[in-house]
């Protein structure tokens, strides 16, 4: 795997692009502009070395497979059945690890250890550059380190510990190098954000673009990293090395460390002028502008059509007309992380008879007083939809599809709607008519606000229980999940899940699964950081089926029957432990002498 440092030189890739132009290495990296295009190829150059590999909405634009991680989860379904399926039942695990790995359209793997070293020749090359100022050399210094720790990052949530590589490799270096720890790998990610942090403080890159006034949100170089994110990532990188997974003994000098450096990420980011967007304008952290003020660092993606294949991942048939489309299907499951307006949890049935028994929930009317990030989330039956109406998500009594069903079953096309009585908007908005002019701005988030503060309220429980804070923190960890809560206009999370750590635990998990759901891959290694992934995936997944009456009845008061089903058996989940971790490609362990692999599925 690692021998993809050393037989591609992304430099020599550089200099191909002009072959007759007799630049030696000196020249390439003593030109400002030279040197500027080598370093930003992280962001804007061909698929295998761009961080956008990275990026949840391109690389699901780009996969052939129709597959999101997420779909990899109890969270949802993909519509289309394709062989990527079998994945989320611990099936041909190692050609998934070719498909998230090798992918010719986004290859996590080696777009990462490509940006690596592009990374490193910037920084070893930068005293190189002629006429560079000193805040041009401490942005680019600081945008490389941080490129250095987010592709490290990122393999590691995929593939665990792997080695830190932190100088351009040549010929005559060891590249066959030992597998750290995981606390060892996570704790040279967070020096190096941290070390960004600083290079980008000193160039005034703290955020890109004025916190108001005139140019907000606006700067050429919106969608590359700044101090802030560097400190956000951080913070992040110790609350994995904090989480079971990465901390077995429990060490809660871990979880501290996390509070710690969560908190600086939050009072960075609030100094800085990030917000938590107010209910009216939450959308736009995805879709319908090209930046928001909670968004710490992310990607605008352009404006598509409903019908363009590049979103025909996220809408099924019925909405884009692709023939190819596949579409998420949340699951019941997922559907019942969302809580009612007056904060009862409904995600098992003992939860769900606890709400009944409030009058805070009735399972035949079960899409009223929900929290308001159901709606916008997910698209049920009789959502109101422009275009559409109330979405027919219903079968009638005889077993027939109403003429403008958006489930009705196709011959043609049999997999392409829903398996499970839902679909999901989050991320595109709501589904307008079908037409050819219909088009949304779509926005990918890296990291936001929100996240961040979730991140301390989850680090800050775990080292000082609900009531404590970091040390100079002014916001508990209750605090800071329940400011999550109030910009969605729900309540403080109940008074009898707040007595101590292990009360309060599971409801910032579910604070977080609602929030972050479909953003960043979150879920998918939430629950694996957590190590709560044997338990949901050895469970039975459920869609609802909605059935059409003669009218309502006090028993059905929305003249609809709403049943729990069983989803086939092909499209269940199912858990081996080797599916903490990604299987590395045969074909990369084959070039190694001494590397450790990961197990096969």
């Amino acid at each position: 795997m690692l021998s993809l440092l050393c037989l591609t030189s992304c430099l020599e890739d550089y200099l191909d692009k002009a072959p007759d132009s007799g630049l030696s290495e000196k020249e390439v990296f003593s030109s400002y502009e030279n040197f500027k295009n080598f370093f930003y190829s992280v962001y804007s150059g061909t698929a295998d070395r761009n961080v956008r590999a990275h990026s949840p909405m391109y690389w699901g634009m780009k996969i052939e497979q129709k597959m999101t991680m997420e779909s990899l989860t109890d969270m949802c379904d993909m519509c289309r059945m394709q062989n990527a399926q079998p994945h989320k039942r611990g099936i041909n695990g190692v050609g998934f690890g070719n498909r998230v790995g090798t992918f010719s359209q986004a290859p996590r793997l080696s777009a990462s250890w490509k940006a690596i070293r592009v990374a490193n020749l910037t920084i070893q090359n930068i005293d190189m550059v002629e006429g560079i100022t000193d805040s041009e050399r401490n942005d680019f210094l600081g945008q490389a380190y941080f490129i250095r720790a987010f592709c490290h990052f990122e393999l590691f949530r995929m593939y665990g510990s792997l080695p830190y590589i932190d100088k351009a490799l040549g010929a005559d270096d060891e590249w066959d190098l030992p597998r750290p720890t995981a606390y060892e790998m996570l704790k040279r990610i967070a020096d190096d954000f941290d070390t960004a942090a600083n290079y980008l403080d000193l160039a005034g890159k703290m955020r890109r673009d004025p916190a108001s006034g005139a140019g907000n949100l606006a700067d050429p170089d919106q969608d590359k990293p700044n101090g802030v994110a560097a400190k956000a990532f951080r913070g992040r990188a110790l609350l994995y090395a904090a989480s079971p997974l990465n901390n077995p003994s429990g060490d809660l000098t871990l979880w501290e460390d996390a509070a710690i450096a969560c908190w600086e990420a939050v009072d960075v980011a609030r100094k800085n002028g990030y917000i938590l967007l107010d209910k009216s304008e939450y959308t736009k952290n995805f879709y319908g502008v090209d930046y928001s003020n909670e968004q710490i660092w992310a990607r605008k993606m352009g404006t598509f059509r409903y019908s363009a294949g590049d979103v025909e991942i996220y809408l099924a048939r019925p909405f884009s007309g692709a023939n190819n489309a596949s579409g998420q299907a949340p699951t019941e499951n997922f559907v019942g992380r969302f809580e009612t307006i007056d904060g009862y949890p409904l995600y098992t049935d003992e939860e769900k008879e606890i709400a009944i028994a409030a009058g805070s929930y009735n399972p035949q009317n079960p899409y009223v007083n929900r929290d308001p990030r159901f709606d916008n989330t997910i698209i049920y039956n009789q959502k109101p939809l422009d275009g559409y109406g109330n979405a027919s998500l219903y079968v009638n009594e005889d077993g027939s599809y109403p003429d403008n069903s958006l489930m009705k079953y196709d011959s043609r096309y049999p997999d392409r709607r829903t398996s499970t009585g839902y679909y999901e908007c989050k991320l595109v908005g709501s589904l307008a008519q079908l037409s050819s002019v219909t088009q949304q701005k779509l926005t990918d988030t890296y990291i936001r606000m929100a996240e961040v503060y979730l991140n301390y309220a989850e680090a800050a429980n775990e080292a000082y229980g609900p009531a404590g804070a970091a040390p100079e923190a002014d916001l508990t960890a209750l605090g800071a999940v329940n400011l999550v809560r109030e910009r969605m206009e729900m309540p403080p999370v109940r008074d009898e899940f707040t007595t101590n750590t292990q009360t309060l635990r599971p409801r910032i998990k579910n604070e977080r699964i609602v929030e972050l759901c479909f953003e960043s891959f979150h879920y998918y290694c939430d629950i694996r950081r957590w190590m709560d992934a044997p338990t949901i995936m050895s469970g039975k997944l459920y869609g609802i089926r909605a059935t059409k009456l003669e009218a309502p009845t006090a028993e059905y008061p929305t003249g609809f029957k709403y049943e729990r089903v069983e989803l086939s058996s092909d499209r269940q989940v199912a858990w081996k432990n080797a599916m903490y971790y990604v299987p590395i490609p045969e074909s990369e362990l084959l070039k190694m002498k001494n590397y450790v692999p990961n197990e096969a599925w």
